[in-house]
């Protein structure tokens, strides 16, 4: 899909790239919504409210850069919107978890290392101050760039690096002192 011709179909006022913008675009945004707030209602409330408004001002909307910046930043700043109006803002759920997609392909026992995987990261990760997890989750999962996350949660790029060195090396520091403790406690 190019991004830019669908995007200016959608301005020009197709339903059919306004409906393929969604299609593409909704699954990531609901992942990365869940990220800033555990609450699924307020999330797909948000996530139609940001499309709505998108096809009200689809003639004076401009032409982003990048249309997924451009649309993780809408919904990012819908749900802030909307949770510091309900008072219900927490920056990142305590119960963050990763998503794994499981191929038919994989053995059990690919699967249940992958899944013992997983629950190592989103311990890890867990333990990781909110606005580390946010940052992990932009650049690892929705494969931003580091000006693209800068832009998306209101800071400079230079504490974009230093909040993705921080948050990398704390998982090596707890990933270390796991293994540690493991080997430990076996011998």
């Amino acid at each position: 899909m190019n991004e830019q011709e669908v995007w200016d179909r959608f301005k020009a006022g197709s339903e059919e790239d306004f409906s393929l913008l969604y299609r593409h675009f909704a699954p990531i945004m609901l992942r990365y919504g869940n990220r800033i707030t555990p609450d699924k209602e307020l999330i797909r409330d948000c996530l139609q409210q940001v499309f709505f408004s998108l096809w009200k001002s689809r003639t004076t909307v401009g032409n982003p850069a990048s249309v997924q910046h451009y649309l993780l930043k809408s919904i990012r700043n819908e749900v802030i919107k909307r949770s510091n109006r309900d008072r219900q803002h927490e920056a990142l759920p305590e119960n963050y978890h990763l998503e794994q997609e499981d191929s038919h392909e994989q053995t059990l026992i690919q699967l249940q290392t992958a899944e013992l995987t997983r629950q190592r990261m989103a311990e890890l990760l867990s333990q990781l101050p909110a606005r580390q997890r946010e940052v992990i989750f932009l650049k690892y999962y929705a494969n931003l760039k580091y000006d693209e996350i800068a832009a998306i949660m209101g800071i400079g790029q230079d504490s974009v690096y230093k909040t993705t060195y921080k948050a990398i090396a704390r998982l090596q520091q707890l990933l270390h002192h796991g293994a540690l403790l493991l080997f430990m406690l076996l011998f």
